[in-house]
């Protein structure tokens, strides 16, 4: 079960290998995580009224947005 040897040390699976992969996937859900706070914080930006709006920081979120994607 889940590939873990058993006390005779025969299992189903290399847990090491499974292990690696899953803090690969921990890694890549984290730099989507903090992709999606930055693409937050853009809309959030534009999301507000003009007047209430801090020009500079947006052209500096919307400048990192865009460099990401150059």
């Amino acid at each position: 079960m889940f590939g873990v040897k058993n006390r005779h040390g025969v299992g189903g699976g290399d847990l090491e290998q499974r292990v690696a992969a899953l803090e690969e996937a921990v890694r890549e859900n984290r730099a989507l995580n903090v992709r999606l706070a930055e693409l937050t914080d853009v809309v959030s930006e534009l999301l507000l009224p003009v007047a209430a709006r801090d020009e500079q920081k947006l052209e500096e979120l919307l400048g990192k947005y865009r460099g990401d994607f150059s």
